[in-house]
């Protein structure tokens, strides 16, 4: 449900304009366990009535969780600001939706906002148990992500072969960003000798990784629905490295591809560096 786009008969904190007072979802914190997805949620809002409520044990805090590829929804119900919620991973699939909410425990009857607008002023409202005194908002995330892995190029990008290339081709249009590479390329970059070489790793990262990954993010806004989109999206929201650039300045881009790589020309020429002298003392 979009909240925004719901008029309710009583004022609700969050929604327009209706109630004055700051509330908040801060960013969800998302573990993924061995069974079981574990999401910790911290909501804060500032308004002395509905702090009153909660305090008499009228008011608890809400959040519901649903994935429509497999059905689930569940409901929480916390009387504290921080709602720890187990999932098992077995029971949704895909995008996992969660709306939170500041609901009425039981009746209350004759509600009144002090810091309700204008209009409201000189109105008393019945209250039932369930209704809603204040939004927080709606956050998401998707079970398909690996994110005991996120920060691993392997959760976005994959080098596979094809022997129909003569040039290198960057394919968008798959669950991973696929690097193809020409056969003959392929079994030589295949070979453990120099894919499963650590000092070779930078070497990828900055020629044939970030090349591909260039080519993703000048792209993103077309291909927001494929799984490495949203891998990296959810990355770029996430990550404080990330919270002063907007991929939507295209400007940015470059930093950005750093950034996501761990900045690799640093790291090659540190490899470079480790190489030399190690071919030295030899």
């Amino acid at each position: 449900m979009k909240f925004n786009d719901v008029s309710f008969p009583h004022p609700v904190l969050g929604l327009n304009d209706s109630i004055n007072g700051n509330i908040e979802l801060q960013n969800p914190e998302i573990n993924s366990l061995q069974d079981i997805y574990k999401i910790i949620i911290k909501l804060h809002f500032n308004n002395d009535d509905l702090k009153k409520i909660l305090g008499e044990g009228k008011a608890e805090y809400y959040c519901e969780v649903t994935c429509t590829n497999t059905l689930y929804r569940q409901v929480f119900l916390s009387d504290s600001s921080k709602i720890e919620i187990e999932i098992p991973k077995k029971e949704v699939k895909g995008r996992v939706e969660f709306t939170c909410l500041l609901v009425a425990k039981k009746d209350i009857e004759a509600y009144f906002n002090t810091d309700a607008h204008l209009d409201y002023q000189g109105h008393f409202f019945d209250l039932e148990r369930g209704d809603i005194l204040a939004y927080f908002g709606e956050f998401s995330f998707n079970a398909d992500i690996k994110y005991e892995k996120l920060k691993a190029v392997s959760s976005f990008m994959e080098v596979v072969g094809n022997e129909d290339l003569t040039y290198t081709n960057i394919d968008l249009k798959k669950n991973k960003i696929e690097i193809q590479l020409p056969s003959d390329s392929y079994n030589i970059f295949s070979n453990d000798i120099i894919s499963q070489e650590e000092r070779f790793a930078a070497v990828f990262h900055s020629s044939l990784v970030l090349n591909a990954l260039l080519t993703a993010l000048y792209n993103f806004e077309d291909h927001k629905d494929y799984l490495w989109a949203k891998v990296i999206e959810y990355r770029l929201k996430n990550e404080p490295a990330f919270k002063t650039l907007s991929i939507d300045e295209k400007e940015n881009i470059p930093e950005i591809a750093q950034r996501l790589l761990g900045n690799p020309f640093t790291r090659l020429l540190d490899g470079l560096n480790v190489i030399l002298e190690s071919s030295q003392e030899e």
